[in-house]
């Protein structure tokens, strides 16, 4: 029998709703897994009679009461979102739903009901409107499950990125590159690859600077910090290499054959994964699985079914994928 994945609905008032019902238009992705959403149950019915009649919403109390059938999208109805929601815009009723669907699908993670979850996509206003202040979903879903380092990977036709800072202004980056970041992204970057991937994970580690700093010429960062993090790394028996200058080895990643690349701020790597192909968030260091659509919330769109659901359907996959690989190995 194949694993259940929990899929929260994201902001209600975004293209959640309408990405899920397309979702669940796909056959294939119903035959190979057993998805779960967890949100509005009325919100989907409205959403499935605009754009796709011939889905049937499914409510349900627990993840054992679900059908897992074609043309059927089980829902675990929470009930929490009104008629009167603005559409294609942040507010609070908007950011509190979102919250509760997260919490309820962490919950039944670490209570092993679902074997993963997939997220859909949120919006940062609504849940501070809602009283929330997380930076994004990495960071409400390292304080749900109380842990205190999770790090993003972007996963993309073969290519993993891993981000030592992510949503950082520019003028900020140089101070978190200490050697502490950066031994902490390539330790949960060896853990994540050797519990789904690979048993001898190859890691390849960037540098900050152009030229790796070229001897200390444009910066330090390489010779103070992730040099020291790297023979750390090495001594413990983690095949990590480098600092590369980040524009050649991208030229080459692929012949490399690397499982990951750290990258040190959000722009180096997310611009290079991004225009390898379509790719898939996933959080590491959690005690759960947890993969995620890369867009957002795309309020300019709402309505107006033209959303694609491609990317939610590719992180479902990775999700499956991920947890029948978990699942081989005990």
């Amino acid at each position: 029998m194949e694993a259940i994945i929990g899929l929260t609905l994201g902001d209600p008032a975004g293209i959640g709703p309408e990405i899920i019902v397309k979702a669940f238009q796909d056959e294939l992705l119903s035959i190979n897994n057993r998805i779960l959403v967890i949100g509005d149950a009325e919100l989907l019915k409205r959403t499935a009679k605009q754009i796709a009649p011939e889905i049937l919403i499914h409510s349900v109390t627990s993840p054992e009461e679900g059908w897992y059938q074609t043309c059927t999208i089980d829902v675990l109805d929470l009930n929490n979102v009104s008629e009167a929601l603005p559409m294609g815009k942040p507010s609070a009723e908007g950011g509190k739903a979102s919250y509760e669907a997260i919490q309820k699908a962490v919950e039944l993670a670490l209570k092993d009901k679902v074997a993963a979850i997939t997220t859909g996509p949120i919006n940062k206003q609504s849940l501070h409107l809602a009283g929330h202040h997380f930076p994004g979903h990495t960071e409400l879903l390292g304080h749900l499950t109380g842990s205190k380092n999770s790090s993003l990977m972007m996963e993309g036709n073969s290519l993993r990125v891993i981000l030592v800072t992510t949503h950082l202004p520019l003028d900020q980056v140089k101070s978190q590159i200490t050697e502490e970041n950066v031994l902490q992204s390539i330790r949960l970057t060896n853990d994540w690859l050797q519990k789904y991937v690979t048993d001898i994970p190859s890691i390849a580690v960037v540098g900050l600077n152009p030229h790796c700093g070229d001897g200390g010429i444009f910066g330090l960062e390489e010779i103070k910090f992730i040099l020291p993090a790297l023979k750390i790394a090495q001594q413990e028996g983690i095949q990590a290499s480098g600092p590369y200058p980040a524009d050649a080895l991208f030229q080459r990643v692929a012949s490399e054959k690397y499982d990951a690349v750290i990258c040190m701020y959000h722009d180096q790597g997310m611009i290079p994964v991004k225009m390898n192909g379509m790719s898939v968030n996933i959080t590491m260091g959690l005690p759960i699985l947890r993969t995620s659509v890369d867009h957002g919330t795309a309020y300019d769109i709402v309505g107006r079914n033209k959303a694609s659901a491609e990317n939610l359907k590719l992180a479902l996959k990775t999700a499956g994928r991920l947890s029948q690989s978990t699942l081989s190995m005990q």
